[in-house]
């Protein structure tokens, strides 16, 4: 369910995405001409500032008196640069780690924009809620004029410490805002310009963080408002793809390993921020010191800390009523949220599970002897049974395993089962590091820990690394192609005699550790081209299992969407979607390039924005899927450049030609249509020779 601002915004003419940056610009321009008068503005700041009785401001915009007045009413200090910075290593490090999410959802968006600035007297900002600066990049002159002003890295912005502003003052009303040259209430900060537009959380609306265009006030132009915004919505665009791909797979967590509960239980959902993902069955419950009947999702009901246990939850918990059960779910070995159980004592108190779909009595989840559950694993298959039997016969070994698949496979599940099938106990650790997510600075200070001092920003009480944690149980080494090739022979040493050393440590540390990697590329390949060791390879894939995609899987698709469409359904306490013949037709034609995180996906969008609770093919269409239909054996009216009809590249090339003839040749529509961002369609064109035809 998508809170109370929805950033999927129709692109009609009737409302464009520009639509907020002109609202912006009109309040300071008008007809292409700057409503401006700079003397004008600076007497009436003056007059202002030592007039207290003379309050009107004269030729001053209402939005910026109105934020003058808030600097004044809190003693904001006009005379000098009003922000201030703080940049100790402790510190960034924690600001960094507190808007993980954030700084990941912005990347791309940032990239493009430190390409663009260079050279250009403008510097592109993203701040947290509080108008903390925690990136910034473009022109390094104007980066280096910033620091004079603390506009960097670790600079606080909001308008109770630095006055008027297009970052404090667009968190302090919630809307785009320009503030140009004498605008601003602080004197070291008027020969700036700079226009900002916050970043709202896709599923409560809360403000996340801003999105600001700054430079000297030479840089002005009626399109400055413009970045921002769209930079802001692609942020959003980008939070809500993974935000509603890891709430699924919290919910899913979830009914795998939460504690017995009936129906009628009361239950909240919290993610890994303490955040209310949903509730239901709680009528009486609410947050302490406020005057709401009801909890709402989007409400914070703790903030977590380092190595929380379910007993420090219930200390901090702000409800009025402490929930008899308290979970702390895991995803990757890592606590990615909690649930909240409320036991209605009238019902019983036997375990249900979630019953598989045509199956409303649906067997228990297998457990363990260990007291384990294991991963559930949909699909009838040979190609998936025999993934699974091989798993369990390795299980029983001793050496490492590599796991190959297509991205969206569920690779990571079937390492969870081979976790499950080598476990001793229940606490038998499962640790998940994903190779390519780390920066390669501080990739070996994740996988082997460091000591205090080690380098800049190390933790002053030094940290234990991933296979450390991982010790007595499975180190998972997600997309173990992505590991920096200097790193492997440390990798491999690890693996080899079973020790690591610390960041900056000569002390070896015996680990035992069996490791399961997953890629999804052809690490042989690699190999050749010198990418990835050698050795290491013969080390990590002495055990080879592929996991088949789902477009060779058969019927497991038609398992899996049922599935999905019951789950999600219970989830959101809904009826599950019926899907039309005409939908089924197109969906058992179609490739599913993205496998089944694709297939589940798409079911959770539909749930979401069909509001008749029945999927048509058009709907299909609209969500790109019958763009990128064909029929099981690969075959097509139009040329391929692929030798192999089930190649990848060959389902791409067709995807990409059909989204760019169904839009008219409209590449924004198409690059939208097929999930990508523009940029990417062009160097697809360019691979498949399509610029030509269709640009």
């Amino acid at each position: 369910m998508i809170g109370k601002r929805m950033i999927n915004r129709p692109t009609s003419p009737d409302d464009p995405v520009t639509s907020e940056a002109e609202e912006a610009l009109s309040l300071i321009a008008g007809s292409g001409k700057l409503n401006y008068s700079e003397n004008q503005i600076m007497t009436a700041w003056e007059s202002f500032l030592t007039d207290t009785g003379k309050q009107d401001c004269p030729g001053v915009r209402p939005v910026v008196k109105d934020s003058w007045m808030r600097c004044k009413t809190v003693g904001v200090d006009a005379r000098g640069t009003g922000a201030v910075v703080r940049n100790d290593d402790d510190y960034l490090h924690q600001l960094h780690e507190n808007n993980h999410e954030l700084i990941r959802a912005a990347a791309d968006s940032m990239a493009i924009m430190k390409h663009l600035l260079d050279c250009t007297a403008a510097m592109i900002i993203l701040t947290d809620r509080d108008g903390v600066i925690l990136e910034n990049y473009g022109d390094n002159r104007v980066l280096e004029a910033g620091r004079d002003i603390h506009l960097e890295v670790g600079g606080r912005w909001n308008e109770e410490v630095a006055g008027t502003n297009g970052i404090g003052t667009a968190l302090q009303t919630g809307k785009p805002m320009l503030i140009h040259a004498a605008e601003h209430y602080c004197q070291d900060v008027k020969g700036w310009t700079c226009a900002a537009a916050p970043i709202f959380d896709p599923f409560d609306g809360s403000v996340l963080g801003v999105v600001d265009l700054s430079g000297p006030t030479k840089i002005f132009q009626r399109h400055n408002m413009t970045v921002p915004v769209i930079a802001a919505r692609q942020i959003e665009q980008n939070l809500f793809q993974r935000g509603a791909g890891e709430r699924m797979r919290l919910m899913e967590a979830y009914l795998d390993s939460a504690p017995a509960h009936n129906q009628e239980d009361g239950m909240v959902l919290l993610d890994r921020t303490g955040k209310v993902v949903c509730h239901k069955n709680l009528p009486d419950l609410k947050v302490r010191g406020t005057r709401r009947s009801a909890i709402n999702v989007g409400d914070v009901l703790f903030t977590p800390r380092p190595n929380m246990t379910e007993a420090d939850v219930a200390d901090t918990l702000t409800l009025n009523v402490t929930p008899q059960i308290i979970r702390l779910l895991r995803l990757n070995g890592v606590i990615a949220g909690t649930v909240l159980v409320y036991k209605n004592e009238r019902t019983s108190t036997s375990r249900l599970s979630p019953a598989l779909p045509g199956k409303p009595d649906g067997k228990p989840v297998s457990v363990e002897k260990t007291g384990m559950p294991l991963p559930v694993i949909l699909g009838e298959s040979p190609e998936v049974r025999r993934v699974i039997d091989l798993i369990e016969r390795v299980a029983t070994g001793k050496g490492s395993v590599l796991i190959e698949g297509e991205t969206g496979v569920g690779k990571e599940l079937f390492g969870q089962l081979f976790h499950a099938r080598t476990a001793v106990s229940s606490k038998t650790p499962f640790v998940t590091v994903n190779c390519g997510a780390i920066t390669r600075e501080l990739i070996a200070s994740e996988l082997f820990g460091h000591v205090p001092g080690a380098f800049t920003g190390a933790l002053r009480d030094g940290k234990q690394g991933k296979f450390e944690q991982a010790s007595g149980g499975v180190l998972c080494l997600d997309e173990i192609g992505e590991l920096p090739l200097d790193i492997q022979p440390f990798l491999l040493r690890a693996l080899e005699e079973k020790i690591i050393y610390r960041v900056g440590d000569n002390k070896p540390r015996p680990v035992n550790v069996r490791v399961v990697a997953l890629t999804n590329r052809d690490l042989l390949q690699e190999v050749e081209t010198g990418r990835f060791r050698r050795d290491l390879y013969y080390r990590v894939g002495a055990i080879k299992i592929v996991v088949p995609p789902l477009r060779e899987r058969g019927d497991d698709a038609a398992i899996l969407l049922d599935y999905f469409r019951h789950q999600i359904a219970n989830d959101l306490d809904e009826p599950p979607l019926e899907f039309s013949e005409a939908a089924m037709e197109v969906l058992n034609r179609y490739l599913w390039p993205g496998n089944v995180r694709e297939l589940r996906n798409l079911v959770e969008s539909l749930h979401l924005t069909s509001p008749v609770g029945t999927v048509d093919a058009s709907d299909l269409l609209d969500m790109g899927i019958a763009a990128g239909a064909t029929d099981r054996s690969g075959t097509a009216n139009s040329p391929s450049p692929s030798h192999n009809s089930k190649d990848m590249a060959t389902m791409e090339y067709r995807m990409i030609k059909a989204a760019i003839e169904s839009n008219g040749g409209n590449l924004t529509l198409a690059a939208k249509q097929v999930g990508i961002a523009r940029s990417t369609l062009y160097r697809k064109m360019q691979q498949f020779d399509l610029k030509k035809s269709y640009n």
